[in-house]
């Protein structure tokens, strides 16, 4: 499946559920190193703790990072800041890669390190908002490849581990519940027609709390949970406004004559 089509364009979701794989689902694939995923490659998102990893292995702030070798935009179904790595490297090849070997292997983005699997989050109960680790399901699916070769046979589960990603992974829940509920709200203010002018101070508090103000001496999860929190209080302190303007826009109820 073509996972990126499919959460960019919406084309494919119905097949999603026939497709997914549990930890102890199999599929071969074994890579030959042959660098063709990391040529041309326009689907990289990076998180806030694949930043984190790259500067701190870099000796950089996660700032300098971002302004290297990505670009920012505003997610066209997310409506939250989006950090996509650029292929703009030697003959498009992503820019981490140095003499064809990826630098930063040991601690390369997400994405890549799954590949060619993809991870999706599903709610445990169809149609009902996500509100706690309970509600969600983590799980898999091979993406649409041209490379490696089908030799080896891997489980989803020796795949996390070979890659040192968490079968429960913490934060990733935790990133998930944070952005959803994220684009919950600018999608609801932007049904109250919310213009741009009012939108973009918004978007940068959350692009710098989501992405940039971390210090890369220090643990990760703490400062990214100490974050989450303030993108929450932001949020309950939006969502406020949208009720307050919601009930401006009620018309007032006409009293009946006796």
């Amino acid at each position: 499946m073509d996972l990126h089509k499919m959460m960019t364009t919406g084309e494919g979701i119905e097949e999603l559920e026939d497709n997914l794989l549990d930890l102890d689902s199999e599929f071969r694939f074994k890579c030959r190193r042959c660098g063709k995923c990391c040529v041309h490659q326009d689907t990289i998102l990076l998180n806030t703790r694949d930043i984190y990893n790259i500067a701190k292995k870099q000796g950089r702030t996660m700032r300098d990072v971002v302004e290297s070798y990505t670009e920012v935009y505003i997610g066209q179904n997310s409506r939250i800041p989006v950090i996509h790595l650029l292929s703009n490297g030697p003959k498009g090849a992503c820019p981490l890669l140095v003499d064809g070997r990826c630098s930063v292997h040991d601690c390369k983005p997400t994405v890549c390190a799954l590949f060619p699997l993809g991870r999706v989050v599903i709610g445990k109960k169809s149609g009902e908002p996500i509100t706690d680790d309970t509600d969600i399901q983590v799980r898999y699916i091979i993406n649409d490849y041209t490379c490696g070769s089908a030799k080896r046979v891997n489980t989803v589960r020796s795949w996390l581990s070979k890659f040192g990603i968490p079968e429960r992974d913490e934060y990733y829940l935790l990133w998930t519940k944070t952005t959803m509920r994220l684009t919950e709200t600018i999608w609801r203010m932007e049904e109250l027609h919310c213009t741009e002018k009012i939108l973009t101070p918004i978007w940068d508090i959350i692009f710098g709390l989501l992405y940039l103000d971390y210090d890369t001496s220090v643990d990760l999860m703490p400062q990214f949970q100490a974050a989450a929190e303030k993108l929450m209080e932001l949020r309950s302190g939006l969502e406020k406004v949208c009720d307050e303007v919601e009930a401006e826009s009620m018309p007032a109820e006409v009293e009946e004559k006796p």
